[in-house]
């Protein structure tokens, strides 16, 4: 293997957990069946388990080399059994290898994360909105009340995010938890709107007469319990207030539950999101990070990122003037800038600016913004020696964007692979034209 530049820094990643070096050490590991090794890394730093580059993890080189051994420990210690950095799950990757003993391992790891028989019944009928079938279950054994899917939802959870009160009310009445936890960390009252899967904008129908607020007030009222995230994000100044005064360290403390959604993540992020301005204020002054990191999707802070894309304007220029990250990067969502350039917010914009807001050199080649980029490596012409931002431009086949580049670095075009992206989902350069034109260097 070759040790990618980031590797090779004793600094943390970016985009993942743990320093360079370890992760590169991890990596090689488990690659080679070292398990002292990987026990002696994850003694040092345990979150290497979660540990990725370009979208491989540790656990994905021990499942291409057969290291069962480190593979079982690396799920004992909370690795997934099913990402692989590619197109295909942990498990196929053992199957079209032939390795039999890595797939037993990997089918036991996912059968102790799938849901019951009586769970994906009880879950289709309440998707479908049949009462009668979801009453017959109910009524049949205790088993239908707590059953998961596989997604680890209880009936609970899904009649939260179809929005059935009805539904509700009779799982409470036969003793479900109001507050129970899915794997993931969500409870009820935080998937009032969906989840990523099942979005509430997308899978309810838009007449439907229950809306998410009318099913938050009904959890409510039934004695779900509101955390520091929910009571920011609904706008509850009073509740947010007790909770800090209970414990002043919940003000940068993110929820277990860590998605893109409302109700996940940190409490500034969710104020921030639903323009919340007193609490923005509140917590800003019981001390809040505005650059909290989101662990996996927004590792310099949500807070400005969610207010942006909210247009909550003076939430923005108050959260800048506490020194959060004038634009941030999020997982799949670009950046800060990017969302108000695509909005066309000038205002927006020259805010984000003044303060000093720039576009990495990445995003100016996915995006060819190559009259941004001319200037910005006229300036520091160093920058272009970014084989990630030369992939970008290739493989969105802007054919001048990556001409300017290997005016700077004509070396750079050796370093990437030519027709795929070295990173997630494999991208073919766009132009036959430009795939020759970059074989040629």
């Amino acid at each position: 293997m070759t040790q990618p530049a980031a590797l090779q820094k004793k600094e943390p990643l970016f985009w993942s957990t743990g320093l360079g070096t370890d992760v590169w050490q991890m990596f090689c590991a488990a690659r080679d069946g070292d398990l002292e090794e990987v026990k002696k890394l994850l003694a040092r730093d345990a979150s290497l388990v979660r540990s990725s580059y370009d979208y491989r993890t540790p656990m994905s080189f021990a499942v291409a080399e057969n290291r069962v051994d480190v593979a079982g420990y690396l799920l004992q210690h909370g690795a997934s059994p099913v990402d692989s950095g590619t197109g295909d799950p942990l498990i196929q990757m053992a199957r079209d290898r032939g390795f039999a003993a890595m797939e037993e391992l990997l089918e036991r790891a996912l059968n102790r994360h799938k849901g019951s028989e009586a769970g994906k019944q009880i879950a289709a009928a309440i998707r479908s909105h049949d009462f009668t079938t979801f009453n017959t279950l109910l009524n049949s054994g205790d088993e239908y009340v707590h059953a998961a899917d596989d997604g680890g939802n209880q009936p609970i959870h899904w009649a939260t995010m179809t929005r059935q009160p009805e539904m509700i009310d009779a799982l409470l009445a036969c003793g479900a938890d109001i507050n129970a936890k899915r794997p993931d960390g969500a409870r009820p009252i935080q998937l009032t709107n969906g989840d990523y899967s099942y979005r509430g904008w997308r899978d309810v129908p838009e007449d439907w007469k229950w809306k998410p607020n009318d099913i938050y007030l009904h959890l409510l009222s039934k004695g779900a319990y509101v955390d520091i995230c929910m009571a920011a994000l609904k706008g509850d100044e009073a509740r947010v207030r007790t909770l800090l005064d209970l414990d002043p360290s919940l003000a940068n403390r993110p929820s277990e539950y860590i998605t893109y959604y409302a109700g996940s993540g940190t409490p500034l992020k969710n104020a921030a999101m639903a323009g919340r301005m007193p609490i923005v204020k509140l917590l800003l002054e019981r001390g809040a990070d505005p650059n909290l990191p989101e662990e996996g999707i927004a590792p310099m802070g949500h807070a400005l990122h969610s207010a942006v894309v909210y247009n909550h304007i003076e939430i923005v220029k108050l959260l800048l003037e506490h020194g959060t990250y004038p634009n941030v990067p999020v997982e799949s969502s670009a950046d800060t800038l990017t969302v108000a350039l695509e909005r066309g917010d000038k205002v927006m914009i020259n805010m984000l600016c003044s303060y000093g807001a720039a576009r990495s050199m990445d995003l100016l080649a996915y995006y060819g913004d190559i009259q941004t980029a001319a200037a910005v490596l006229k300036a520091n012409p160093a920058l272009a020696d970014d084989a990630s931002a030369l992939e970008s431009a290739a493989g969105q086949g802007h054919e001048d964007f990556v001409r300017l580049m290997l005016r700077y670095q004509p070396d750079l075009a050796q370093r990437i692979a030519v027709g795929v992206q070295g990173r997630g989902p494999q991208d073919a350069v766009k132009s036959r034209q430009l795939t020759q034109f970059l074989f040629e260097r």
